[in-house]
């Protein structure tokens, strides 16, 4: 009966922890010039409250070159752990950096996507990312897993000035960037994007154009 009990007790304990895979990021492991900002397309940094970012997996990893593809390929995993759901939000209440998380079962034992794939940051310039047209893709290689008998599992994409180069996979690098006079980091992340298919067409007929004319 005591065993039975004990059982039971361990069972319920296990049970109440919750399971969970977690992941995380931030942009801000130090309030210092190692801290890497992101910025949109005119080089103003993301705002508090603003912006998208989620961490999951691609079904085609793009390039900037393919970069108005994301919303399509991108599959964002888990449920945003916090009030600000998908948008940019930090300690520090400053513009440009992020510290995000999001959380879903993943059981032991689990071979289903996105189990064995590769995990990438990504942010957009909009409240989504189907209406973001600037974009920016970071990974540090790390591989989604499961959680473990306990119930517990995750990964941690934590970007600083020494790692970005190497982390940039969508995105431009800025060197030495400045925020309002107040402070500069080492490193950004500009966001980037492409013209839509029908008006990079137009461009080029337009170009064409132009270039008969003045033969």
């Amino acid at each position: 009966m005591k065993n039975t009990l004990k059982i039971a007790f361990a069972t319920f304990l296990v049970a109440s922890q919750g399971y969970a895979f977690d992941v995380a990021g931030t942009n801000v492991l130090s309030a210092d010039a190692t801290a890497v900002p992101i910025v949109d397309n005119a080089g103003n940094p993301i705002a508090q409250g603003g912006g998208y970012i989620a961490i999951g997996t691609f079904s085609d990893v793009p390039t900037n070159e393919t970069s108005m593809l994301i919303p399509t390929t991108f599959t964002a995993f888990g449920t945003p752990n916090g009030a600000n759901g998908n948008s940019f939000a930090n300690g520090i209440g400053a513009d440009g950096f992020y510290d995000f998380s999001s959380s879903a079962s993943i059981p032991e034992g689990s071979t289903d996507a996105p189990v064995g794939e590769q995990a990438y940051v990504v942010i957009g310039n909009a409240l989504t990312l189907a209406d973001s047209e600037f974009f920016a893709v970071l990974t540090l290689g790390e591989v989604f897993g499961t959680e473990n008998l306990a119930g517990s599992g995750g990964l941690t994409i934590n970007i600083n000035d020494s790692n970005v180069d190497s982390a940039l996979v969508v995105g431009n690098r800025l060197d030495d960037f400045e925020i309002a006079n107040v402070a500069t980091f080492n490193r950004a992340v500009q966001l980037v994007g492409v013209p839509e298919p029908s008006s990079a067409l137009l461009s080029l007929v337009g170009l064409a154009f132009i270039a008969r004319r003045r033969r």
